[in-house]
């Protein structure tokens, strides 16, 4: 018990005799020496000295500068340095400094409007002479230990006009020499989020020294994981394998000071893993594993680094399912009357995300469900260039058949979207579903189409299309209406209706497109019995159409036959669909204008022939009478020359 009581008085003495062995200003000056050799710039420290028992024997300062740009604010500012140093050492009469803690420090930095920064401009000479030499290498790696406690970092682009705060920095950096491994523990938060992180480099000198140096990174942002584990060199190189877990990504846009917009459910979380490769130009993933929710892709992938990030790619996929892109985005709001249809979402489309950054990707799926329809061995190209972005499919099996597509979404000036297209083959009732919201047409022929619109809404983007378009299709059917049993003498109520279907052998038509509004003048349909035209109006914006079929029997073609117009007039839900009395009275009203104007003509006709005959017989009887005067005066005349 007597021993226990002597060595706890004598290492009382020893660590108050400490205090009398060490200087506080001295402590102070090492301290600002070395913080000066690893800056390379003037370190000021308040004379306010007060001695420290624990953790560890030293002195804490006053406030402290570390000097900025030349006649500028300083570059950090704090409440005080805490400086720890070796106690064996100070037994043997030497003072080795082990520890540096910043106190509450403020960091300040500044890209000026002339390209200049606040922190490049350090005192070379200052650094030679805190060391000797400027070369890392030589840089006195003693301090086992350097922290920031409650620490404030600030950034300002005086250009751009773009600022960042991270508040409550909390750092710890500690090895036992240079040559062992530096192991680093942060925490900060900015804009609401948290990040905390930990990191060890194998070996600092050979950091500083310019080598590629081992090192892994474990980072979580809110409830985002990062890991890292591979090499990295002081000039900013980085090779390795990254895994990243990304429940949450919108975090990582509002860490940067962005507009953390929430991103699909179906698309969360998001993960990725590959080799990792960094420079101060471009960051790259090789063998990179995606997901995407449930949709996984292979690829390689480079974002190059500048003013505007550029994203290149080449993904691979099996099957991806994208269906909750043609989810109804909730309700049509103050859209159509119910008169006209359910009407389009008047929603406000967020295209925001097309400015984020530009990109080049290649992408092979083995399949790519839209809800609607589905597209097999798919191949395509995505650009994005100044928030405008193009899809090229340049392959794919959709809709039954082969297509070919080009679709367009800029915002650079409000949103506006286009599109062409050409179908061979295709079921066109699924595509007309998914570009009209149409389906009472069933059958299997070859599309054109090209469009564009201009708007915030889908509804404003319906109402305002434009383009031209066109339609070949081989046999397949309308529901809504049985012409051929109309023709046959059926009640006309059985003819319509949701169970009623036309069959037809060929459809052809073309269209245009203006104001939302689609329309067709050419439409030639082939049946068994009979023939249709067709020509109206279909309201894209509006949904619903005003439309008439002129069906005429092919055994009456030769005298005309009869003829029973149908008009499907009102909104797509369900329309009515009736004889067109109107179209009737019309189409028998130019039959008898045209037999009114043919018997006009042949009555003129007949009449004129008449004119011309009497006409002919006149002038033949002038002719005969004039010819028996001139033969009865010849006559004369030679007779009395005679009779002389």
């Amino acid at each position: 018990m007597l021993r226990l009581v002597a060595l706890v008085v004598v290492l009382l003495v020893a660590f108050v005799g400490g205090l009398f062995i060490v200087s506080g200003e001295r402590l102070a000056a090492i301290a600002g020496d070395r913080i000066t050799a690893a800056l390379g710039r003037e370190v000021r420290i308040a004379d306010d000295l007060r001695p420290r028992f624990f953790p560890n024997i030293g002195v804490r300062t006053g406030a402290f500068t570390v000097a900025g740009s030349t006649g500028g604010a300083a570059l950090v500012t704090g409440e005080g340095l805490s400086v720890g140093v070796d106690l064996l050492a100070l037994f043997s009469g030497r003072i080795e400094v082990r520890e540096i803690t910043l106190v509450s420090p403020t960091l300040t930095l500044v890209e000026f409007a002339d390209g200049r920064t606040n922190w490049s401009e350090a005192n070379p000479d200052r650094s030679r002479s805190a060391n000797g030499t400027g070369d890392a290498r030589s840089l006195d790696l003693s301090i086992a230990g350097l922290s920031v406690q409650n620490g404030t970092v600030s950034y300002r682009d005086e250009n751009t006009g773009r600022s960042m705060l991270f508040e409550n920095v909390n750092i710890s950096a500690n090895t036992p020499s240079a040559d062992a491994p530096l192991v680093v523990s942060a925490e900060f938060a900015t804009n609401g989020k948290s990040v905390k992180g930990e990191a060890e480099l194998a070996s600092l000198s050979r950091f500083l020294a310019g080598d590629m140096t081992g090192v892994s990174v474990d980072t979580q942002i809110g409830r985002n994981a990062i890991r890292f584990a591979g090499d990295i060199s002081l000039d900013g190189v980085l090779e390795g394998d990254l895994v990243a877990d990304l429940p949450s990504p919108e975090t990582l846009v509002a860490l940067s000071g962005g507009t953390a917009t929430p991103l699909p459910a179906d698309i969360l979380p998001i993960e990725a893993s590959g080799a990792l490769t960094v420079t101060p130009e471009v960051v790259g993933i090789a063998r990179g594993q995606y997901r995407f929710g449930a949709n996984r892709l292979q690829g390689t992938m480079t974002v190059a680094l500048g003013d505007a990030a550029f994203v290149s790619a080449q993904l691979s996929a099996g099957d991806l399912d994208l269906s909750f892109l043609s989810a109804e985005e909730g309700s049509a709001g103050a859209g159509p009357s119910a008169a006209e249809g359910k009407g389009w979402s008047t929603k406000p489309i967020d295209a925001s995300v097309l400015g984020l950054l530009d990109a080049d990707i290649q992408l092979d799926a083995a399949t790519i469900d839209l809800g609607t329809t589905a597209m097999q061995d798919v191949s395509a190209t995505v650009t994005i260039d100044d928030a405008r972005a193009v899809v090229n499919i340049l392959r794919a099996q959709a809709f039954g058949g082969a297509l070919i597509a080009r679709f367009v979404a800029n915002n650079r000036n409000g949103l506006s979207v286009a599109g062409d297209m050409d179908g061979k083959t295709v079921a066109i009732q699924s595509l007309l579903t998914d570009m009209a919201g149409f389906d009472r047409m069933r059958g299997a022929g070859n599309t054109q189409l090209s469009f564009l619109g201009v708007g915030q809404s889908l509804d404003e983007i319906m109402r305002s299309l434009s383009g031209k378009g066109a339609l070949d299709i081989g046999q397949g059917d309308i529901t809504g209406v049985d012409l051929a049993s109309l023709f046959g003498g059926s009640n006309a109520a059985d003819s319509v209706g949701d169970r009623a279907v036309t069959i037809f052998r060929s459809l052809e038509a073309s269209f245009t497109i203006e104001n939302g509004v689609m329309r067709n003048d050419d439409l030639l349909m082939t049946a068994k019995l009979f023939e249709a035209r067709g020509s109206g109006d279909i309201h894209l914006g509006r949904q619903s159409l005003d439309y008439v079929l002129r069906p005429s029997v092919f055994e009456n073609d030769v005298t005309g036959g009869f003829s029973i117009p149908v008009r499907v007039k009102g909104p797509w839900s369900s329309p009515r669909i009736y004889p067109d009395l109107e179209a009737v009275a019309r189409d028998r009203l130019k039959v008898e204008e045209e037999k009114l104007r043919v018997d006009a003509k042949a009555r003129l006709e007949a009449e004129r022939k008449k004119i011309e005959e009497d006409a002919d017989a006149r002038l033949e009887k002038e002719k005969q009478k004039l010819e028996d005067e001139i033969g009865d005066r010849l006559r004369k005349g030679l007779g009395s020359l005679f009779d002389r």
